[in-house]
């Protein structure tokens, strides 16, 4: 009866490290922002979006007047989605991963391209950087 009992002990302890073990990455991301919705009231609310801008803003603003780096004051809100990009105009890119979202546009041949990428910095996203070229 004995061995019986240290058997069963043994089999419950197992399953529980099996089942901890399984589950590590949702662990690491438990509680975390649902990429989607921040994503969609991030262009829908500039109050929003100006709280999770994470400056100072990596990347920079090139124009036939220069380069600018990003600050408070000379950000304009984003209010497109890279998904309802005209793409018969625009060429589109994007990749998500658990914690990074990178979304790329362009226009072939016309010195016209941005990129921006979101992180999940402690269990919420941020826009981390920015990039527009438009010459």
């Amino acid at each position: 009866m004995i061995r019986y009992r240290n058997f069963l002990g043994f089999s419950a302890l197992v399953l529980v490290v099996l089942i901890w073990s399984s589950c590590g990455s949702q662990r690491k991301f438990f509680g975390a922002e649902n990429f989607d919705a921040f994503y969609q009231r991030f262009h829908t609310d500039s109050a929003f979006q100006y709280t999770r801008l994470k400056f100072p803003l990596q990347g920079k603003r090139v124009d036939a007047d220069g380069d600018h780096q990003w600050t408070p004051k000379s950000w304009t809100p984003l209010t497109k989605p890279v998904f309802d990009a005209d793409t018969t105009v625009f060429n589109v890119e994007y990749e998500q991963t658990q914690n990074t979202f990178t979304q790329k546009s362009w226009i072939d041949s016309s010195g016209f391209s941005v990129e921006y990428r979101f992180e999940l910095l402690k269990r919420k996203w941020y826009l981390v950087y920015a990039m527009e070229v438009n010459l």
